[in-house]
């Protein structure tokens, strides 16, 4: 248990590091497939070739189809959240108002005080 607490400090930045890791890694990738082969249509088409037909994957708009990452972004960006439930109205009640007593019964009683008793000497 002393290896752990000695070692804890270790643990947490390797953990802050890890979780910094996976941000940079999942929102910041890039996909370069699509540029490169827009790329290489494009030098085909200043070459002259010029009958060269778009691939399936380039025809559809979305270059990303494949991309779990990219496809968990969209999925999670589309969902909207929960319609909270509606509750009935609150029920009336009757609420109970506390008076204090007449003064005069309890003057008598704070006037005893008890009896004190100091430490032994």
């Amino acid at each position: 248990m002393r290896w752990f607490r000695s070692n804890r400090y270790f643990g947490a930045r390797l953990a802050l590091i890890a979780v910094a890791l996976q941000l940079v890694l999942t929102f910041g990738h890039v996909h370069l497939a699509p540029l490169m082969a827009a790329d290489q249509e494009l030098s085909s088409a200043a070459a002259g070739s010029g009958g060269s037909a778009p691939s399936d994957r380039n025809r559809g708009g979305s270059a990303d189809l494949d991309c779990p990452v990219c496809a968990l972004l969209h999925l999670s960006a589309a969902t909207t959240p929960a319609v909270a439930p509606v509750l009935p109205p609150p029920i009336p009640a009757a609420f109970v108002t506390l008076t204090p007593h007449d003064s005069s019964t309890l003057i008598g009683a704070a006037t005893i005080s008890p009896q004190a008793r100091a430490p032994p000497a």
